[in-house]
């Protein structure tokens, strides 16, 4: 008797992960989807930033290269069962672990200055996203204050508040219900 229960909960928990496979699969898809977002709006130099996202469960963490170059993919690890059960709530975290990452995500204000004589690898540009260029001020700004056209000395290649406007501006709830209904579509019963 005992050894029948034991295959009755087993074949229950094989059902249950069964059927919430495709949200497990689709939560992981999502976290994805918003670090690709992430790496498209942010600011992109030489790339080390765009290649510092990670994406952590309650069990596991996937970290970027931090190389430089064109944004790499990154891939969430995939909740267990209990993980995606269970609270809490949130099921990943995403962050940035670049040394410069409070500047780069404009949370924190310093002084920005060219690279000395050294050409600006930016593969942000090659994509054809709009780098600004204008004057700075003397003192303490952030990373996408950059005032005026022309050749004053600062660039910018993401826009003032990039980050914050995509967290409280609706864009990570958008990207949030985009992924998710894109890969509860996909599954096949």
């Amino acid at each position: 008797m005992a050894k029948r229960r034991n295959g009755f909960i087993q074949l229950l928990e094989q059902l249950e992960a069964g059927v919430l496979a495709p949200f497990i699969l689709g939560a992981a898809q999502t976290a994805q989807g918003v670090v690709r977002d992430l790496q498209k709006a942010g600011p992109a130099w030489s790339g080390t930033f765009a290649n510092s996202w990670e994406i952590a469960s309650a069990s596991q963490v996937t970290t970027g290269s931090g190389e430089p170059g064109a944004p790499q993919r990154l891939l969430a690890p995939i909740l267990t069962v209990n993980e995606y059960k269970l609270k809490p709530v949130v099921k990943y975290y995403i962050a940035n672990k670049a040394l410069h990452a409070d500047y780069a995500l404009d949370l924190k204000e310093g002084r920005f200055f060219p690279p000395d004589g050294q050409p600006l690898r930016n593969p942000a540009a090659a994509a054809g996203k709009t780098i600004q260029t204008g004057s700075r001020g003397s003192g303490l700004q952030k990373r996408g204050d950059v005032t005026g056209n022309g050749d004053g000395g600062g660039t910018s290649s993401a826009a003032l508040d990039w980050y914050a406007n995509y967290v409280k501006g609706g864009g990570l709830d958008r990207s949030i219900s985009l992924y998710m209904d894109q890969a509860l579509r996909n599954v096949k019963l």
